[in-house]
């Protein structure tokens, strides 16, 4: 039994993670309220998890583009990992509350981004 939107998808069986993604925020927000109802201690900061999704997304592109490229590195590869990698860090900034000086770090974000611009102009010559 297929929906008629089926037909219009190259492959019909595939379907994006979205959905999949959104039932698990669902399910972990409702353990979230259901344990601080039951009295458990929750961390005022539990809301940065949610910049974790993205995070996952980026790690699963930059594996994907690893093996597509004969496991070499390359310009889009190395950008997906550096996103997530930056989005995990700022998971652990949030959710541990560190004391960080955010007017060094947005410009450094800033520096790091545009050097990866460049190098990925440059690699594509």
């Amino acid at each position: 039994m297929s929906d008629a939107g089926d037909d219009n998808r190259p492959d019909g069986d595939e379907r994006g993670p979205g959905i999949w993604v959104a039932g698990l925020i669902l399910i972990g927000v409702g353990f979230v309220f259901l344990f601080q109802n039951l009295g458990y201690a929750i961390p005022g900061n539990w809301w940065s998890l949610f910049v974790l999704v993205p995070a996952f997304f980026a790690f699963a592109s930059a594996w994907r583009s690893y093996q597509r490229n004969g496991s070499k590195i390359d310009g889009a590869t190395a950008g997906s990992l550096l996103t997530g990698i930056v989005l995990v860090a700022l998971t652990g900034v949030f959710m541990f509350d560190l004391d960080v000086d955010w007017n060094v770090v947005w410009p450094l974000i800033l520096i790091v981004v545009g050097a990866i611009a460049v190098g990925r102009a440059y690699l594509r010559r």
